[in-house]
């Protein structure tokens, strides 16, 4: 059984302001689902990913990573040894029926696109500036596993107008079951500022990308 509602997420609604994006508050087909997957999210397996250097043109960032899925390919020892309904995410996410429910949701055509998917933990002071995604990553979608998202702990979803964090159109907070489709374009400008110091906890996701070779 898929754990990720495949007709809810083909019949969202994808807007255009700032631009091409869905909301979805309830991406997988019970809340019992998707407490589970948030209470077996992994705490081990993840490596320091970090750019800071102001001198470089790519985007700057710190999280703590998890790969999952490369090119297409499945982790098979990262993905077996996660709990078994995190090994059955990761099977929905490289699925056909997932492919055709985003292409119908974002009219984006993905058959021949790759696969990517990770695990990331924010940690306090944990971010990633504005960026638009590479050309070649079609569509993202990111689904959040927090127990709730106190506003003044930052580290929140921000879509945005332009490369200025504080040009923002829309914040998501990274709550259980809700999720965000991106689709990639150059004005898809998106980023997260840094989680506050007082924030208790990690911020959750994981990151699907669907990459044209």
């Amino acid at each position: 059984m898929s754990l990720v509602d495949i007709e809810t997420i083909s019949r969202a609604e994808l807007e255009h302001d700032p631009f091409g994006h869905a909301v979805i508050p309830r991406s997988f087909v019970t809340d019992d689902i998707a407490e589970r997957l948030r209470g077996e999210f992994s705490d081990v397996g993840f490596e320091e990913s970090e750019r800071t250097d102001v001198t470089r043109s790519d985007k700057q960032y710190r999280m703590f990573n998890r790969g999952l899925v490369t090119a297409g390919a499945v982790d098979e020892e990262q993905v077996s040894a996660l709990p078994e309904s995190w090994r059955s995410l990761v099977e929905d996410v490289v699925s056909r029926p997932y492919r055709e429910a985003l292409s119908a949701l974002t009219g984006v055509d993905l058959d021949g696109c790759l696969v990517e998917a990770r695990m990331t933990r924010y940690a306090r002071g944990c971010w990633i500036e504005p960026h638009t995604d590479r050309p070649d990553k079609a569509v993202t979608h990111l689904f959040y596993f927090n127990d709730g998202w106190d506003a003044e702990w930052s580290g929140d979803l921000r879509l945005l107008r332009s490369a200025d964090m504080a040009d923002c159109a829309k914040r998501v907070a990274p709550v259980t079951g809700t999720s965000v489709v991106l689709v990639r374009s150059d004005r898809s400008w998106h980023g997260v500022p840094p989680v506050s110091e007082s924030c208790p906890v990690d911020r959750l996701a994981l990151l699907v990308h669907f990459v044209r070779p």
